[in-house]
């Protein structure tokens, strides 16, 4: 029986050096998954997990620039810890 893809899916073509591949099979076959499944679940894991580091990343400094005291302190800080200070 031939299953269909559920509707709200997408079909995306990556390419990859072949090592790459050959692991990602054989890690699909050890949990017995197939290579799409193995490489769906590793994507939402590492997205996830991307989105909760900036998350954490936005809590850390707004605790931190709320101990500063003056504006002029915030806009220091914020440029010595971003990527923003290069622009002023």
């Amino acid at each position: 029986m031939v299953r269909k893809p559920p509707v709200d899916t997408a079909v995306l073509t990556v390419r990859v050096p072949l090592p790459l591949e050959r692991r990602l099979a054989r890690e699909a076959r050890r949990r017995r998954q197939t290579r799409s499944a193995l490489a769906r679940e590793i994507l939402e894991t590492a997205l996830r997990d991307a989105t909760t580091d900036l998350k954490a990343q936005a809590r850390r400094q707004s605790v931190l620039v709320s101990r500063r005291q003056s504006e002029s302190d915030i806009l220091d800080f914020l440029a010595g810890a971003s990527d923003f200070g290069q622009w002023k």
